[in-house]
């Protein structure tokens, strides 16, 4: 399994690391971006960069043809992602893609009109072997988005997740089994879910976090209308904030708190804790 690996959303938060694993293999990676022009600044010339956009069909058949190959993470935040990804699943389908690393979301399995469920099943019946990735609620969503831009204007997290549990999982571990996965052939025509070693409620993460930035910054659980009207003040689009209303509706009935094994099973060691996290991202938090 030493082709062309083409990664969809390789300048993104996983994208970037399962890059630089894949190029220190020495394996060959084609970078799929709206902004082409800097990947030569970031990886020099170990990866090819490839013209692509989700908005533009037109772009897919020149980035899948050839590759052996895909890891594809469709859009997180849209409410359709299947729709705009199925037609690349076509082309790789026609171009004779050999295998498609599909990272989706912890729990996709449960709800069959779920836009990135229709994704899997799509993806099951298009003849590609396939292994699909279900990682929980990201680490990296501390330190980025929203939820960076809470903790640095008001010292806070503020979320509808009451005192539930999620075991949140690092970036860098869904990277490594994304790499495991594209390159050992036991994992074709898989599912895991992917997880933390352990779950903690959003008190007990901001406290690892205030004490790694040496800093005071808190959780403050609000209710579920607050946190809709806050989020239609900023302008966020209904159908997302929907999204986001029956994700945390989750948080609280405990569907984001179970451990899976997945991670240490495929790497050979313990997934990646939150304290080792917040002390490798400390100086982020660091400045008010």
């Amino acid at each position: 399994m030493g082709g062309t690996v083409l990664i969809i959303g390789a300048t993104g938060r996983t994208g970037s690391e399962l890059v630089k694993l894949l190029v220190a293999k020495g394996i060959p990676v084609r970078a799929a971006t709206r902004t082409p022009g800097t990947i030569a600044s970031r990886w020099g010339r170990d990866v090819e960069a490839a013209m692509f956009d989700f908005d533009r069909p037109e772009t897919f058949a020149p980035s899948v043809h050839g590759v052996e190959r895909i890891f594809l993470m469709a859009r997180p935040a849209d409410n359709h992602s299947d729709r705009a990804a199925i037609p690349l699943v076509e082309e790789a389908r026609k171009d004779g893609v050999r295998q498609i690393v599909n990272l989706t979301a912890m729990g996709a399995e449960e709800d069959e009109a779920f836009a990135l469920r229709v994704l899997e099943r799509h993806i099951e019946a298009s003849g590609i072997p396939f292994t699909h990735l279900r990682p929980n609620w990201f680490m990296q969503n501390f330190d980025s988005g929203p939820f960076m831009a809470d903790i640095q204007s008001s010292g806070a997290l503020h979320l509808p997740a009451a005192d539930a549990k999620l075991s949140f999982i690092d970036v860098r571990d869904i990277a490594a089994v994304g790499q495991a996965t594209l390159t050992d052939p036991v994992h074709l025509c898989r599912a895991y879910s992917l997880t933390g070693g352990e779950a903690l409620d959003h008190a007990t993460a901001m406290s690892i976090i205030s004490r790694a930035a040496e800093r005071t910054l808190t959780y403050v659980p609000i209710s579920e209308e607050a946190a809709c009207a806050g989020l239609a003040r900023a302008g966020i689009p209904a159908d997302r904030i929907e999204r986001w209303r029956v994700f945390f509706g989750k948080v609280r009935a405990g569907r984001c708190a179970p451990v899976s094994p997945a991670v240490e099973e495929i790497l050979g060691r313990a997934p990646i804790r939150f304290e080792e996290y917040a002390r490798d991202y400390a100086a982020v938090w660091q400045r008010p």
